[in-house]
C-alpha cells in the first residue's frame, strides 16, 4: 500500500513550483514605466507650449508701450452741403503710454507667471510619479495574488485526483475527499477573484502609462526603487511647495499690478493733417499732437484690489498649509517605511516557522500520529503564511515609494 504521505506531496511540488515558474523574468522598472506614462500624459505634453505662450508674454512685457500702436486716419468734406471745396484728410498714431512703475510691475509679473508655468510642469511630473507609483505597485500585488491563486488551483486539483484514487482504493475515507473537493472549489474562487482585480488594476496601469499589465511580473528582480542615504526633507526644494509659493508670489505680484492701475492707460497720439478751406485755396499741412487721459473710478479700482489682496492672502495661507502637509506626510511615510521593514522581517519569519510547522506534520501524517484534515489545515496556514511574506515585500516596496514621492523625488531621480 503506497504512503498517504504522497496524497500532499504532490500539492507541495505545486504550491512551489507554479508561481515561481517565471522567477527569472525581469520586471519593467518602474522608472521605465514612469517614462512611457510622461509620454502619454496629455496635460505634460501640452505644457510645453503653454511654457512658450508665457515666455511670448514676457517678451510682450518688455515693449516700450502698454499696448501696440493704432493707426487713426480721418477725412473731412462738405461737399454734401455746401460744397465750397472744404476738403480735411488727417493721418496719425496713437500709442498708450505705461502708468508710472506700471512696466517694470508688469515684467516682474511676467517672469513669474513663466516661473509658475515651469514649476507647474514640475508639479505635473510629482503628481503622475505618484499615480504611476501606486497603479505600478497595485498591479504587481494583483499579479502575485494572481500567481498564487494559480499554483493553489494547481495544488487543489493535484490533491484531489490523488484522493479520489486512495478513496476508490479504500485508502482514505470519502470526508477526506469531500474536504479535498471543497479545498479546490475554494482555490478556483480566490483564482476568479483575484483575475477579476488584476483586470481591473491591468486596466488602470494601461489607461496612464500606455502599457499592458502583462510587462510587470510579481517575482521579477530590481523592481524595489532604492532609498537615497539621506531621506531629511528639503521642504525648499519639494515641487509642491515650489508651487505654491510661486502661487503666492505670482499673486503678489498681480495685486501690485492692479494697484498701480487706478485708471485706463493715457494716449499720446501724433497726426498729420492736410486741408484745404475751398476751391481755389492752397493745401495746408499741419502737425497735429494730441493726448487722452482716461479719469478713472476709485469705487472700481478699490474692488478690484480687495479682489487681488484677498487672492493674495489666500495664496499666503496656502502656502502654509502646503508645507505643514508636506512634512507631515514625510514624517508618516519614512515611520511607515520602518514599520513596514520590521513586518517584512516578521513575516518572512512566520513564513518559515510555518513551513517548519507543516513539515512536522508531514511527517505526523506519515507515521499515522495526523489525520488528514488535520493536515489539510496546516498546510493552508502554510500557505498564507508564504502569501502575506510574499504581500509583504510588496507592501514594504509601496512604502519606500510612498517615501520617495513625500520627499518630492521622481522614480527617474531615486538613486
Amino acid at each position: 500500500m503506497n504512503s498517504p504521505l504522497r496524497v500532499v506531496l504532490w500539492a507541495c511540488v505545486g504550491f512551489a513550483a507554479a508561481p515561481w515558474a517565471h522567477a527569472q523574468e525581469a520586471t519593467v522598472p518602474l522608472a521605465q514605466v514612469y517614462q512611457s506614462a510622461l509620454a502619454h500624459n496629455p496635460a505634460l505634453l501640452a505644457q510645453g507650449q503653454r511654457i512658450a505662450a508665457l515666455k511670448a508674454g514676457r517678451e510682450n512685457a518688455n515693449s516700450l508701450t502698454a499696448a501696440p500702436l493704432a493707426l487713426e486716419g480721418s477725412y473731412r468734406s462738405d461737399r454734401n452741403r455746401d460744397n465750397q471745396g472744404l476738403r480735411e484728410t488727417s493721418l496719425g498714431l496713437s500709442a498708450p503710454l505705461w502708468l508710472w512703475n506700471e512696466r517694470s510691475t508688469n515684467q516682474n509679473l511676467r517672469q513669474l507667471e513663466l516661473a509658475a508655468g515651469e514649476q507647474r510642469a514640475a508639479e505635473l511630473k510629482l503628481e503622475l510619479a505618484g499615480q504611476v507609483r501606486q497603479v505600478y505597485w497595485n498591479a504587481l500585488a494583483a499579479q502575485l495574488d494572481v500567481d498564487l491563486a494559480q499554483a493553489r488551483v494547481i495544488s487543489a486539483d493535484r490533491l484531489m485526483a490523488d484522493v479520489k484514487r486512495r478513496v476508490d482504493a479504500g485508502d482514505l475515507a470519502k470526508v477526506d475527499l469531500l474536504q479535498a473537493t471543497a479545498l479546490r472549489a475554494q482555490a478556483h474562487v480566490e483564482l476568479g477573484r483575484a483575475m477579476s482585480t488584476l483586470s481591473t488594476v491591468g486596466s488602470e496601469f494601461a489607461q496612464l502609462t500606455g502599457l499592458p499589465v502583462t510587462v510587470l511580473n510579481a517575482h521579477g528582480r530590481a523592481s524595489t526603487e532604492t532609498l537615497p542615504n539621506e531621506t531629511t526633507l528639503n521642504i525648499q526644494g519639494h515641487p509642491l511647495f515650489q508651487a505654491a509659493q510661486n502661487e503666492a508670489l505670482l499673486n503678489g505680484s498681480r495685486a501690485d499690478l492692479v494697484a498701480i492701475q487706478r485708471r485706463e492707460n493715457p494716449e499720446v497720439g501724433l497726426a498729420l493733417i492736410n486741408e484745404r478751406a475751398a476751391f481755389g485755396a492752397p493745401n495746408e499741412k499741419s502737425l497735429l499732437l494730441s493726448t487722452r487721459i482716461p479719469l478713472g473710478s476709485r469705487t472700481a479700482h478699490a474692488s478690484r484690489l480687495l479682489a487681488a489682496r484677498a487672492d493674495e492672502t489666500e495664496a499666503q495661507e496656502t502656502l502654509k498649509r502646503v508645507g505643514t502637509r508636506i512634512k507631515a506626510q514625510a514624517t508618516a511615510a519614512q515611520a511607515n517605511v520602518e514599520w513596514f521593514e520590521k513586518l517584512q522581517g516578521n513575516a518572512q519569519a512566520q513564513a518559515e516557522l510555518a513551513r517548519q510547522v507543516y513539515t512536522l506534520h508531514q511527517k505526523s501524517f506519515a507515521l499515522g500520529e495526523t489525520d488528514f484534515p488535520t493536515l489539510l489545515r496546516f498546510e493552508q496556514q502554510a500557505f498564507e503564511a508564504e502569501r502575506l511574506a510574499k504581500k509583504s515585500t510588496i507592501e514594504f516596496s509601496t512604502k519606500v515609494s510612498a517615501l520617495l514621492q513625500a520627499l518630492g523625488l521622481l522614480p527617474e531621480q531615486a538613486p
